[in-house]
C-alpha cells in the first residue's frame, strides 16, 4: 500500500452473506493523495465448488489531485494480498476449519 499507516472503519459485516465493507479514513505517508477509500468485499459460491471474491473499491482524492499511480499501486497491493491468502489456504485447507 502507498501508506506508512492506515486507520480504517468497519462499516458493516454480514457473516451469513460473506460480505463486509470498510472505509480507510486516515492514511499517511510520502505522496499520499487519497482522502478516503471504501472497499466492499463479497465472497460468493462458484459453480465449481470454490468461491469467487468480488471487491468494489471507491476512492476520494484530496482536493486538486488527479488520479495517479498510487491508486494502481493500491489495487495491485490488495490483489497481491488476496493471492497470498488464497495460496496459503490452498496449501493449508484445514487452516480455516
Amino acid at each position: 500500500m502507498p501508506f506508512n499507516l492506515m486507520k480504517e472503519r468497519l462499516d458493516f459485516i454480514d457473516v451469513d452473506k460473506c460480505e463486509c465493507k470498510s472505509t480507510l479514513i486516515e492514511g499517511g505517508g510520502i505522496g499520499t493523495t487519497i482522502d478516503t477509500a471504501t472497499s466492499h468485499i463479497k465472497v460468493e459460491l462458484a459453480a465449481n465448488g470454490g468461491s469467487v471474491m468480488k471487491v468494489e473499491s471507491t476512492y476520494k482524492l484530496l482536493p486538486g489531485v488527479e488520479v495517479n499511480d498510487e491508486i494502481t499501486m493500491a489495487k495491485d497491493s490488495v490483489t497481491a494480498i488476496f493471492k497470498a491468502v488464497e495460496a496459503y489456504l490452498i496449501a493449508n485447507p484445514d487452516a480455516y476449519n
